[in-house]
């Protein structure tokens, strides 16, 4: 692929922001605003990055209607970093592999392939598969028998899609991701841990993307599901059972427990945990590394270890740093009781 090269008044055209300068320069990258070149576009999102804007060195800058930018050119937007978004997929335009399927692809019996389908080398597709239009299989993925997947989709390398899971238009699975393995069912009895089998499925809807080495597991006998736009970080858990609304964001290494139902636009940050059979309401945000044992049904942020209202726990950990103040201050109360003790044994005598 040769240099890619857009004049600045075009990349303004494409964002819907408006030109201030020069349209005629050429943007040949894009760069970070500490670290951008000449050549480069970069954006700053606010006035506490006017210092960096006025000394950047990129051709070029994205700002919001209260930054001025001096002795370059700029784009004018709302949103700057969504502005930015677009640039860059202009920069890093997607390589698709060609349509059809390998020779060393294994492709089953009764499976539908829609057009312009890309199964790639040493990749597997089970018996009775649908598999949509545009849709990638990228190297290695494996797709067991009678899923059916959406159309846009793109599964990466090393992906285990199971059986009879079913994935919407535009999903994206990242390398190592699994989709429908077994999930996590035991019973315990005299003779060992009995498996309870795991029958169920996985349904993924449309525009989610499930992250690298992330895990959802089929559900028991109905399914477990994944909301339409939810972004799923990297090495993340999702047990067997669970309802994830739409447009949540789990963000890297979360683990939630069995038959736990997430209403929609929750945000759970890095490490937060959740029990099993826990009910959380829309528009909640856990913090990280929070655990969460109970319901949380208002909406706002929680946090803790167990998770509850973010404010009532920052007062708690701030009373807890003051508890050594505190004994070291009982202590003198306790010397000074002991005194005054001994002085009034002192005087009745």
């Amino acid at each position: 692929m040769g240099e890619i090269v857009y004049r600045l008044s075009e990349l303004a055209e494409r964002v819907d922001g408006e030109l201030r300068g020069d349209g005629d320069i050429t943007i040949t990258g894009v760069g970070h605003l500490e670290d951008a070149n000449e050549g480069q576009i970069t954006f700053a999102d606010g006035p506490r990055l006017q210092s960096l804007a006025d000394c950047s060195r990129a051709s070029a800058l994205i700002v919001p209607p209260d930054v001025q930018v001096k002795d370059k050119p700029f784009i004018v937007t709302e949103d700057p970093r969504l502005a930015f978004s677009k640039i860059l997929e202009l920069f890093a335009p997607e390589i698709r592999p060609p349509a059809g399927v390998h020779p060393t692809a294994v492709v089953g019996a009764n499976v539908t392939l829609g057009e312009n389908v890309s199964v790639g080398a040493h990749a597997y597709v089970g018996d009775g598969t649908i598999i949509g239009d545009n849709t990638i299989v990228h190297p290695l993925a494996y797709v067991g028998h009678e899923a059916v997947v959406g159309s846009d989709c793109v599964i990466h390398p090393q992906v285990f899609v199971g059986s009879r899971v079913q994935l919407g238009d535009r999903v994206v699975l990242h390398a190592g991701a699994s989709v429908g393995a077994d999930g996590f069912g035991y019973l315990q009895t005299p003779h060992g841990h009995r498996k309870i089998p795991q029958i169920g499925t996985v349904i993924v809807e449309d525009d989610c993307e499930i992250g690298a080495n992330s895990t959802v597991d089929r559900a028991t006998v109905a399914c477990t599901r994944i909301g339409a736009g939810t972004k799923i970080d990297d090495q993340v858990h999702v047990a067997h059972n669970v309802v994830l609304g739409r447009n949540c964001l789990l963000c890297g290494q979360v683990g939630i427990a069995g038959s736990t139902t997430i209403g929609d636009n929750v945000v759970m940050g890095g490490q937060a945990g959740v029990n099993d059979h826990v009910q959380i309401g829309d528009n909640v945000i856990v913090a990280a590394r929070a655990s969460v044992f109970g319901n949380l049904n208002e909406p706002g942020i929680y946090s803790g270890y167990p998770a509850g209202p973010h404010q009532q726990q920052l007062r708690a950990v701030a009373y807890t740093r003051r508890l050594p103040k505190l004994v070291e201050r009982i202590k003198e109360l306790e010397q000074t009781v002991e005194e005054l003790r001994a002085r009034l044994g002192e005087t009745k005598q």
